[in-house]
């Protein structure tokens, strides 16, 4: 175990820079779980990276192989589905482990789809059995996980993922605790999957929606609306933060400076700071995030700035704008119908999203 950490960072580092993974570095992944339902139990946030990686490289070969073990051959999907079960499911796991677990569920959706339909049934028993136990929860961290897994549902089938949710008769309270807690939502990829999630239900037919989801189709389009418009004045703003820095160092550097005393030691504060790291890494530091360029004042163990997946390419005002058109033209009388039932507020945003996007692409088609 001394060395587990270590092992654990440095597979971390070998499967997220190779485009393709080597069949020597796929029998890590039946190691990684036969590791984790014996002793290694507790080191799951650390386990669950390279798996991660391991999925997003190459998803067909994730799907397709198996492990030889006494009891029987298993499937690698079949591994990754039984360590989440067991980390919801097990009471001396914690929350942020629980939520690490479940980005396991974002992974095998985001990057196999349409070749897990068999295992909704699964993911759902999963998540909305725990979304049962913290619906008043003060804090709503868990909640929001569980809302990008059904978010990435939705996204990955609506029609398979709809039905789940109508067979356990929860649609609506699922829908409307959702929709309620998006005002809390702090993380990007929750918000993204929201969106993504959300409106998916509108590129089905409104004839083949249950009642219930119809009546909070109006409920549905302002949240992803204005969640969607929300996420660009924020990475507009971040834009403008990152502006504000470089101009701010360009000024610093103009100022008159004249050199070192004869008794001041001459440093350099990025020497320094390199220094610091290697004097960190000897103490037992995590090599993987020292490689990887990572800060030292610990991990944030909840931060999802780490996952990517095919999603990271779905532009959220593309998608907004193309489930919205897509609805109308297919449907005009319906969505006319409930375009009156919007808010003026959300009617504005609309035709902002539909303006910006078509001159986004109008421009890109120029060049």
């Amino acid at each position: 175990l001394e060395y587990m950490e270590f092992a654990l960072d440095t597979l971390t580092f070998i499967t997220y820079f190779p485009l393709k993974i080597s069949e020597q570095l796929w029998e890590a992944f039946p190691l990684l779980y036969k590791a984790f339902d014996g002793w290694a139990f507790d080191y799951l946030m650390l386990m669950t990276p390279p798996i991660n990686n391991l999925i997003s490289k190459d998803p067909q070969h994730f799907l397709t192989a198996t492990a030889a073990f006494p009891e029987g051959n298993a499937k690698y999907v079949d591994m990754v589905f039984s360590i989440v079960s067991k980390t919801v499911n097990e009471d001396r796991s914690s929350e942020s482990e629980q939520r690490k677990a479940l980005s396991l569920y974002l992974s095998v959706l985001h990057n196999c789809t349409g070749q897990v339909d068999s295992y909704l049934p699964t993911i759902n028993d999963v998540v909305l059995a725990k979304l049962g136990q913290q619906v008043n929860a003060e804090t709503p961290m868990t909640r929001h996980s569980i809302f990008q897994v059904l978010g990435s549902a939705l996204y990955y089938n609506p029609q398979l993922e709809l039905a789940e949710l109508e067979k356990r008769g929860c649609t609506q309270q699922v829908m409307t605790q959702w929709m309620k807690d998006v005002d809390s939502m702090e993380k990007w990829l929750t918000k993204k999957m929201t969106v993504l999630g959300l409106l998916s239900v509108l590129r089905l037919p409104a004839s083949s929606l249950p009642q219930s989801v119809v009546s909070m189709i109006p409920n549905v389009i302002s949240t992803a609306v204005s969640l969607s418009i929300k996420m660009k004045e924020e990475l507009e703003a971040g834009h403008k933060d990152d502006d504000d820095g470089a101009i701010e160092a360009e000024a610093d550097d103009d100022d008159d400076w004249g050199g070192y005393d004869e008794d001041q030691d001459v440093t350099n504060p990025d020497d320094e700071a390199y220094m610091t790291a290697l004097n960190k890494l000897s103490q037992g530091g995590d090599i993987a995030n020292f490689l990887l360029g990572d800060g030292w004042d610990g991990l944030d163990e909840d931060d999802d700035e780490d996952f990517h997946s095919p999603l990271d390419n779905v532009d959220e005002m593309h998608f907004v704008n193309d489930i919205l058109k897509e609805a109308y033209k297919r449907e005009p009388d319906v969505y006319q119908q409930i375009q009156g039932a919007l808010p003026a507020e959300t009617v504005s945003s609309c035709q902002q999203i539909f303006a910006s996007v078509d001159a986004q692409r109008q421009q890109a088609g120029g060049h």
